[in-house]
């Protein structure tokens, strides 16, 4: 999917019509995994938000400070993808894909598929997200499994949260 440029408008101390641009760029947040890429739409800290919220240009970081809002455009690659990219890397692949990188965030997560479709496993339970669903995450263990044929492409907001002090990071099982 390719994604343009971020346009942010808002006010100045005068009440007057701001417009910034620029191309976004595009994220590999994993180097084992570069077919899995985040292009960061917005970012923010502000809380309450207000007038004088800005994009603000900080690395990528899945750990939000509370009240902090990332939107993205996330590319959730195939099993099979993820199996090459482990076996150049020289890493096992996982005999169990709902068992890898379940994690859970000090977030609310709001995520729209834009096309593709993909499996979220929450627990014992594995559900089918597909082009035009929505899924709100408020916080529970999970992972992301994409055993189709073509990549996934999802919306996303996450809005952090009050620390919950029993995070689980992402590992390897």
């Amino acid at each position: 999917m390719k994604i343009g440029k971020r346009f942010v408008t808002g006010v100045d101390n005068n009440q007057s019509s701001l417009i910034s641009q620029e191309v976004i760029g595009t994220i590999v947040p994993y180097e084992i995994f570069p077919s899995f890429q985040i292009q960061e739409l917005f970012y923010t800290e502000d809380n309450p938000q207000s007038l004088a919220t800005r994009h603000l240009s900080q690395a990528y970081n899945i750990d939000l400070p509370k009240g902090a809002m990332r939107v993205m455009i996330v590319r959730m690659p195939t099993v099979k993808e993820m199996e090459k990219e482990l076996a150049e890397a020289g890493q096992a692949i996982p005999k169990d894909w709902s068992k890898h990188n379940i994690h859970n965030t000090d977030s609310v997560d709001y995520v729209f598929v834009l096309s593709g479709a993909i499996q979220c496993v929450t627990g014992a339970d594995t559900f089918e997200l597909k082009q035009g669903d929505f899924l709100a995450q408020i916080g529970p263990e999970h992972t992301w499994v994409n055993p189709y044929d073509e990549p996934c492409y999802v919306f996303c907001v996450m809005v952090g949260t009050e620390p919950s002090g029993n995070r689980k990071k992402m590992t390897v099982e």
